[in-house]
């Protein structure tokens, strides 16, 4: 009898710190949520793109390498929610869903897929890539590259919308232009920043695991 209180005891144990586990989670996708919102709008717009330099992309990787994917979508989701419902939480104060058909749309969308990828290489491919940072690396090396690459279609189409008679080479070199080569400088940085904060986060995890144990 004694050995079944246990093992119940055990298991609403487990339970209870599965429900904390989820709360604790919510709260931090919460937290970058509303860091979203407040990167989006430290930002620099240049003469040469409609899109603003913004610390977005840093908090979108790091939300996925911290949260992982599942908890990094909901981040990312719940942050266009806020955004197509009014609040000025897009880029240069904008809201509503208008700005999802604007310049920085593609950039938008890609943010939800680029934080879910990025958490879900960084869980899933931890047997295969020993090494954290060249797992951080390759994790956030795609999800920057599938956020310029919806950000570049988008605004490719866009162009495409509006210059009927030029053609589509030329478009397509406008659009890289505008969509990508401006930030390739910037982004390097911020990359390597991300990859800093995430394998250092990790080491001071491992370290307090081993002083526990």
């Amino acid at each position: 009898m004694k050995t079944q209180d246990n093992a119940l005891t055990a298991k609403l144990n487990i339970t209870f710190l599965s429900k904390n586990n989820i709360v604790l989670k919510l709260i931090f996708a919460l937290v970058f949520t509303l860091a979203m919102a407040a990167s989006a709008n430290v930002s620099i717009y240049t003469p040469v793109s409609p899109v603003p330099i913004t610390l977005q992309t840093m908090t979108v990787l790091l939300s996925g390498i911290f949260l992982g994917s599942k908890f990094a979508l909901i981040s990312q989701i719940g942050y266009l929610m806020i955004g197509t419902a009014g609040f000025s939480v897009f880029a240069g104060f904008k809201s509503g869903a208008a700005a999802l058909s604007g310049a920085t749309g593609g950039y938008l969308l890609g943010f939800v897929f680029a934080a879910y990828i990025t958490g879900y290489i960084f869980e899933n491919f931890e047997n295969i890539i020993k090494e954290k940072i060249y797992l951080t690396l390759i994790a956030c090396l795609t999800g920057l590259s599938v956020i310029y690459f919806l950000g570049y279609i988008h605004l490719f189409g866009l162009l495409s919308s509006v210059y009927h008679g030029i053609a589509l080479k030329i478009l397509a070199v406008k659009a890289f232009d505008m969509a990508v080569k401006p930030f390739i400088l910037i982004e390097f940085m911020k990359f390597f920043m991300v990859i800093d904060s995430a394998v250092i986060w990790k080491i001071n995890i491992r370290k307090n695991i081993a002083k526990k144990s």
